[in-house]
């Protein structure tokens, strides 16, 4: 894709044609970026109840590699995830600020 190009090298980006996560992306991830990392070590990841970390490919993966996969419940993520809290809340709010002062 083109706006692959636009990143630096040393960031991954995994693109959907549709612009929305799936369990491909995911099984992607896991794969390229996780399992690849781990090695023998025992692991814990932690996932919302987004769909795609739900479905039978996504948790093949995960059970075929011994990862031990905890869900945060739906409505929970933001109280649970710290950057949610610390860096996508402010990060939101000031972009509604600078649309709103766009927009004007």
């Amino acid at each position: 894709m083109a706006e692959k190009a636009s990143y630096d090298p040393r960031v991954v980006v995994i693109f959907n044609p549709k612009a929305y996560a799936n369990s491909t992306n995911i099984v992607e991830w896991l794969d390229e970026q996780v399992i690849s990392l781990l090695g023998s070590q025992p692991t814990l990841i932690v996932l919302d109840m987004f769909g795609g970390h739900k479905t039978d490919e996504v948790l093949d993966t995960i059970q075929a590699h011994n990862i031990t996969l905890g869900m945060i419940p739906g409505g929970c993520t933001s109280m649970v995830q710290p950057l949610d809290i610390s860096i996508n809340w402010p990060f939101k709010d000031i972009l509604k600020i600078l649309k709103e002062k766009i927009d004007e």
